[in-house]
């Protein structure tokens, strides 16, 4: 006889339980809201001191409802860095939406596997809208679509694998990358490093991504690629690929799109563009004309999560034509075998990139559009920018300070702090990089403001990228004063050190 276990429901909590809770939570979130202006930015506590206030042994019986808030608490409260905060601009990390939060809730609750449509199907058809969306904006054609990623690097890795396939000339998915010439990619020495891992993982090799000279505005030189292409052409290679970067991770600089479109025109080369943090400039109508020649691209990946300011994470890559997605990642599996002509259900998710299960990413960035509108969005963006050329203004004119790169063209502005007496002194570069290393610790420990740093021409200096809906002038105002304060504080305890400091960064 064949026995039937008993109902065993301990993981099973009821609506009133999980009400209980999640009001408890939403309570703590509030509470959060209302102290995010006065808390610090970044803690000052060590790896240490955080791993033995947050870690603790699993149970073997559950928590209390106490014991999990008091948790909670110590996470939230007390030891997070602060992305929301209004003194935020370090790296390129948005500040994360109301609504964007509460639709991820919803997206944990109803908990779908956005790989299957039958496994999601809202789910799937708003991931579908919202990229078609996005690829309207952006001036692409009809056919063209997206798919919803982690972030920036799994964007690259899915656009330069659609690339490879699409141009290698060969059935390089059934037979590798030995099968034919090597081949070769193109992006500026700006390009982020994520594209150059894409080639790694992608069987190229990093040495396959060809790093492109820039110009004084540290954009791509066009003759510069094109004599590239030209020269491995030569060699026997095959060049598939380039990768235009619309905003730079360190002064957010745009490469010559149009003049790229170009020459991967004349060569039949794919062309990527890399707006993992500018892209979404080209979304709005106002700084659109900066990214003249991106409609003409093949794919072009960014993040919603840094300048839609939605929750972590969510990256989108567009593609010019949605069958190049099923070209390089479409499988026949017979486990999911399905009828779609007796079904009607749509497209699986599963077959246009590299993950079978997938979270519903997608809903806090679309929720967060619906919430807000796009007017709002376009104001913002667009103030974002004017707030870092204001940053730059302020410390181009200020005797302490000096700007590092270019003006900003989007929402990145880098600068740094120079005691007067040592203004225009080349033998003080090696001593001026230690104070600003120092100084972007000391910013961002003291916890008001907390900037990042860029490294151009051998010079170290402070940099703020803005995309954070919360920060205002009066917290760029704080950022250069405590730059002038702190620095100068710094300085008079290092200037003796000045006379012996050895040359040469670090």
């Amino acid at each position: 006889m064949t026995h039937r276990p008993p109902a065993v429901s301990d993981l099973a909590w009821d609506a009133d339980r999980a009400r209980l809770l999640g009001g408890e939570v939403v309570e703590l979130w509030g509470e959060l809201l209302e102290q995010l202006p006065s808390l610090p930015a970044g803690g000052r506590a060590t790896a240490a001191e955080v791993r033995a206030a947050v870690t603790r042994d699993i149970p073997h019986e559950p928590l209390s409802m106490d014991e999990l808030l008091t948790t909670l608490r110590t996470i939230v409260l007390e030891h997070a860095t602060y992305t929301g905060h209004p003194g935020f601009m370090a790296y390129i990390s948005g500040s994360g939406t109301i609504p964007g939060a509460a639709a991820d809730l919803v997206a944990a609750a109803i908990n779908q596997n956005v790989g299957g449509w039958r496994l999601s199907p809202a789910a799937t058809e708003i991931e579908l809208h919202l990229c078609r969306w996005f690829a309207t904006r952006l001036g692409l054609p009809a056919g063209a679509g997206g798919y919803v990623t982690s972030g920036g690097a799994m964007a690259a890795f899915v656009g330069l694998k659609a690339a490879r396939d699409a141009r290698a000339g060969w059935a390089i998915r059934e037979l590798g990358t030995r099968a034919g010439s090597p081949l070769t990619l193109y992006a500026s020495a700006e390009v982020h490093h994520v594209n150059t891992r894409a080639a790694d993982m992608l069987g190229l090799g990093r040495d396959a991504v060809r790093a492109i000279p820039c110009d004084g505005e540290l954009r791509m030189r066009v003759d510069a690629l094109r004599d590239a292409v030209t020269a491995d052409l030569a060699k026997g290679l095959r060049p598939i690929a380039v990768i235009a970067t619309a905003g730079t991770v360190g002064t957010g600089a745009i490469d010559p799109l149009d003049a790229i479109a170009d020459v991967c025109a004349e060569h039949g080369l794919w062309m990527h563009v890399d707006g993992a943090y500018g892209g979404v400039a080209a979304l709005t109508d106002a700084l659109r004309p900066l990214f003249r020649g991106i409609e003409r691209a093949d794919s072009i990946a960014f993040d919603p999560h840094k300048w839609l300011y939605t929750p972590h994470s969510g990256g989108v890559l567009v593609v010019r034509d949605m069958q190049s997605l099923a070209h390089a990642f479409s499988i026949d599996p017979s486990y999911v075998y399905e009828d779609k002509a007796v079904t009607g259900r749509g497209t699986d998710l599963f077959a246009l990139g590299p993950q079978f299960s997938r979270g519903f990413h997608a809903l806090k960035i679309w929720i967060s559009l619906l919430a807000h509108g796009w007017s709002a969005y376009q104001r913002r963006i667009a103030h974002d920018v004017a707030l870092a050329r204001y940053l730059y203004e302020r410390a181009a004119a200020h005797p302490q300070l000096e700007t590092v790169g270019p003006a900003p063209v989007l929402s990145i502005a880098c600068f740094r702090y120079v005691p007067t007496e040592l203004r225009g002194d080349p033998s003080a570069e090696p001593y001026l990089n230690r104070l600003n290393e120092r100084l972007m610790a000391e910013l961002q420990l003291a916890g008001r403001v907390f900037p990042s740093n860029v490294v151009l021409d051998g010079q170290f200096g402070l940099r703020a990228c803005i995309v954070n809906f919360r920060t205002e002038a009066a917290d760029i105002d704080a950022l250069l004063e405590q730059t002038v304060d702190i620095g100068a504080a710094l300085h008079e305890q290092g200037a003796a050190r000045h006379e012996t400091a050895t040359s040469g960064h670090h």
